[in-house]
């Protein structure tokens, strides 16, 4: 029993190393060495991975790197006690049957990764699990490994019933081994190394790039695919941007990537509730450079709670050119909404990166366009940016705004809405309220049938976001814009103890 443990510990403190060393090594090489001459290649040009995400994404790694070790020395304990066969000599079972070894552990794994996948982004699991790994906005090689324990042991657990089934050669366990670490450290480099005549040669095309993957670590609900992207082209959940930007990174020229790594301080200057269940929060920065923003984009936000730090991404809710304030809207659901309604102040400091984010509008003035905005509870927050901005610096565009709510004392910036509405002929507003009149998909067809070429922005609960979709495809409407936030990670047995407590409490 010593000697399994002594050796347990070689093998994690080995791993341990070897893994550090090759991630620092890729690090250094990209994200210093070559940062500049590679820039055109970066898929954001915000940089946002600084040395507090890199150290939490080190200290994940830790526990996912145990459970591979773990899963490891498991097989290896199978191997020696017979319940498997895991072959060195090729010439066993004949290379025919190797070749077959190593496509069945290809398709096999793939296939599991991208269920899994999936599996971990459900509304109820994933901020226990998944949003550890979805803290890393920016990616970079850290963001490789760092992971949940359960989610480590997840992905790679499909192994053992394949293992129990068939005999497998070393040289396959190994290759997809060396494959799999190559594409989860290409993957999450921030750079698109592949060419551009991948996106068009079979079967290249059908491999999963580094644009593809990034993507989904800034849109969520998508791009769930580990080597190959056949499943999420199987099952209607490949990002339409994926294409469109890995092509608009190979037609790059000059371009400038903002560091945007290091948390600034943005003093609170007012809390004002708009519902029951949701409240704004004002702030003054003190670098003017956060003023510099698209409407619709969001803030990166750190605040301190009960001694520990707290990363949130809400979008502002205010307007870049008609406030002269930052304003967040917040909806009272998870640790950092709960601090905002009953502990923050006005005068208290929180950290946060420069506005960024890809769901926003560019107003031109002389342009005439039609708008179609749904949002669904707080989604409205970008939206409400979006709205006052056209109307002020686009004001010959007209704009519809389809708004669906649980109860009509739920509905944010109703006065402000109300206020614009009258102030302004060319927005309508058409509140949608739960068991009194939902959004229908006639309400969508008949729009777009009248207004072809509106311009489609869509913000709010996941199932809105795909009924509304859905909606689309059907119209064959491809271009449609929608913003996707996650929860952060929540630790679980934290929370059943807090709802425990309070359910104990004496009312």
């Amino acid at each position: 029993m010593t000697d399994m443990i002594i050796s347990f510990i070689q093998s994690y403190v080995t791993s341990l190393l070897s893994t550090f060393l090759i991630l620092g090594i890729v690090y250094i090489i990209f994200a210093h060495i070559f940062a500049k001459p590679l820039s055109k290649r970066r898929i954001q040009l915000s940089k946002r991975a600084g040395f507090g995400q890199i150290s939490d994404e080190i200290k994940n790694s830790l526990l996912a790197i145990l459970s591979s070790v773990a899963l490891t020395s498991f097989v290896m304990m199978m191997q020696q006690n017979g319940n498997i066969d895991i072959y060195n000599d090729v010439n066993k079972y004949g290379i025919p049957y190797a070749i077959f070894a190593f496509f069945l552990i290809f398709l096999v794994g793939d296939a599991w990764f991208y269920g899994a996948h999936r599996f971990l982004h459900h509304p109820k699991i994933y901020k226990y699990i998944h949003a550890v790994h979805h803290q890393s906005l920016d990616v970079n090689p850290f963001s490789s490994n760092s992971f949940h324990l359960l989610e480590s042991l997840l992905l790679t657990v499909w192994i053992i019933p394949i293992l129990l089934i068939f005999p497998i050669p070393t040289v396959a366990l190994a290759i997809n081994q060396g494959l799999g670490t190559f594409n989860n450290i290409k993957s999450h480099l921030g750079y698109e190394f592949y060419p551009k005549f991948f996106s068009r040669v079979f079967p290249l095309n059908l491999l999963v790039t580094s644009t593809n993957h990034n993507l989904h670590h800034t849109k969520y609900n998508g791009n769930y695919g580990l080597q190959l992207r056949i499943w999420d082209m199987m099952f209607g959940t490949e990002l339409k941007e994926t294409n469109i930007l890995f092509h608009k990174i190979h037609q790059r020229k000059n371009v400038i990537v903002r560091d945007n790594t290091k948390y600034q301080p943005l003093k609170i200057t007012g809390i004002t509730r708009e519902t029951p269940d949701c409240c704004s929060v004002y702030f003054e920065p003190k670098n003017p450079d956060f003023y510099d923003y698209y409407a619709g984009q969001y803030l990166n936000i750190r605040v301190k709670i009960n001694g520990k730090n707290y990363d949130r991404c809400f979008s502002l809710s205010s307007s870049p050119t008609e406030d002269k304030f930052l304003r967040i809207t917040v909806k009272l659901n998870g640790i950092v909404s709960h601090h905002f309604f009953e502990t923050a102040k006005i005068g208290d400091t929180i950290g946060a990166l420069l506005p960024a984010g890809d769901f926003f509008i560019e107003p031109n003035p002389v342009s005439e366009n039609s708008y179609l905005m749904i949002a669904g509870g707080s989604g409205i927050t970008p939206l409400y940016s979006m709205i006052k901005t056209i109307l002020y610096k686009e004001p010959k565009s007209k704009i519809t705004l389809y708004y669906c709510n649980k109860s009509e004392d739920s509905i944010i910036f109703a006065n402000h809405l109300n206020q614009l509405g009258k102030a302004f002929g060319n927005l309508t507003v058409k509140n949608f309220i739960s068991g009194k009149n939902r959004l229908q998909k006639e309400d969508i067809v008949n729009f777009m049938a009248s207004n072809t070429n509106a311009k489609c922005f869509i913000c709010g609960p996941q199932s809105l976001k795909d009924f509304a979709k859905s909606c689309f495809e059907n119209l064959r409407i491809n271009d449609i814009n929608s913003e996707d936030f996650a929860d952060g990670y929540v630790d679980f047995f934290k929370e059943l103890f807090i709802a425990n407590k309070k359910k104990s409490k004496p009312t």
